[in-house]
């Protein structure tokens, strides 16, 4: 062992004449220890709800999204289509979806704007378990909406809706708003994916001739996520006319936002350990003032300041990897217990998940530790660089 290393560890923890420098250097380590677990357990916490996101919307979200470049549709869906499915995604659904007008004509309550999306017959989307559904009569236009919707505008099943689309037909009297009204015969839940999820669902031949397309507005792809990427690098080459997503573009800016919201959480708990960091600048100061003497003696012996400032620095080192051990083993102990045993229950009717989830990612304990690690190497170079300018013969004459 260094000689510097066995002094230092003497100097630490062998104060035989002031007990309260051991006293300050355990309040460094306690206090390293509090703000190094605070954070990785406020991190493991976040981590937890973020994952719990990305799934839902890896869940929800199509692995593959294709679009027309310049263009209201998708000339070769047919052949995308087949493209797809040949590439091992299971699903693969050509979507038409628009904005329209709906109304309820008998209430008179006016009406809002619906987004109407389309589906493939066979293929529906599951209705609310708790609603009841509409057998309407043959040949009717049918349309399925969202229990929201529907209260919004003092509808249910089996009622009829108006909806008026953004486009114009000819007649007698000049152009006219295209509008048709439907019967409701299911509601659906509340949509998990709010950005593209629809208002209405429509069957696709409906909803084409609803806006007076002769093709899908969207293509969407899904199946297991690691096929995400080589399938749109096939895409992209064989259709060059149309715009290929993965699920990690389509969901770019939630994904910049919880990165976001990760980096500011890391930031403002950081301010535990730097507050901590600033305690032990005054206890290195204190234990710098007790050992002035023996600094200067081994001054005398030949030490030079390279070598006190390398002892004084790993007294300081010593105290953090102290204190940043402790709080790894309680934050992450915390984090585990609380995810494993499901601690911290919630409301099953308020919250889609059970219990608060805790995610460990070892990038984030890494980050914690060296950020615990760096900022106890900063608040002790000042006092040790001090202690290594110390005049030899005016140390001794203290003693």
């Amino acid at each position: 062992m260094p000689i510097e290393t066995r002094i230092a560890r003497r100097y630490l923890w062998m104060s035989r004449k002031r007990a309260h420098t051991i006293f300050l250097s355990l309040i460094s380590i306690l206090g390293l220890a509090v703000g190094v677990a605070t954070l990785l357990f406020s991190l493991a916490l976040l981590a937890g709800f973020q994952d719990q996101i990305k799934q839902r919307m890896i869940a929800t979200s199509p692995q593959i999204l294709i679009e027309p470049a310049g263009k209201n549709t998708i000339d070769d869906s047919d052949a995308i289509v087949a493209a797809g499915r040949a590439a091992g995604l299971k699903t693969v659904e050509p979507i038409v979806s628009g904005m329209g007008w709906g109304a309820n004509d008998v209430a008179e309550r006016g009406g809002r704007p619906v987004r109407i999306r389309s589906f493939v017959p066979g293929n529906e989307p599951a209705s609310d378990a708790t609603a009841r559904t509409w057998t309407p009569m043959e040949g009717e236009p049918t349309i399925f909406l969202t229990r929201n919707f529907a209260a919004s505008l003092s509808l249910n099943v089996g009622d009829l809706v108006t909806v008026v689309v953004p486009r114009t037909r000819l007649t007698p009297f000049g152009p006219a708003p295209v509008w048709r009204k439907y019967r409701i015969t299911r509601l659906l839940p509340p949509p998990a994916n709010e950005e593209r999820a629809g208002d209405g669902y429509l069957a696709i031949a409906e909803a084409q001739s609803l806006f007076g397309l002769a093709g899908p507005t969207s293509i969407e792809m899904y199946g297991p996520t690691e096929l995400a990427e080589p399938t749109q690098t096939k895409l992209a080459e064989k259709f060059p006319k149309v715009q290929v997503k993965t699920w990690k573009e389509i969901n770019r800016p939630l994904f910049l936002a919880l990165r976001l919201e990760k980096f500011v959480m890391f930031a403002t708990i950081s301010l535990i350990i730097f507050v901590a960091a600033l305690n032990l600048i005054s206890s290195m100061s204190m234990l710098i003032m007790e050992k002035r003497p023996a600094v200067g003696v081994l001054r005398t012996l030949g030490a030079t300041q390279r070598t006190v400032l390398s002892i004084f620095l790993q007294v300081g080192l010593f105290i953090g990897l102290s204190g940043t051990l402790l709080g790894n083993l309680f934050g992450l102990g915390l984090a585990w217990a609380a995810n494993r045993f499901q601690l911290v229950p919630l409301p099953r009717d308020l919250y889609f998940i059970p219990y608060l989830p805790f995610s460990i990612d070892p990038s984030d304990v890494l980050g914690v530790n060296v950020v615990a690690v760096a900022l106890t190497v900063l608040a002790t170079w000042y006092p040790a660089r001090t202690a290594s300018r110390l005049d030899p013969i005016a140390a001794i004459k203290e003693e």
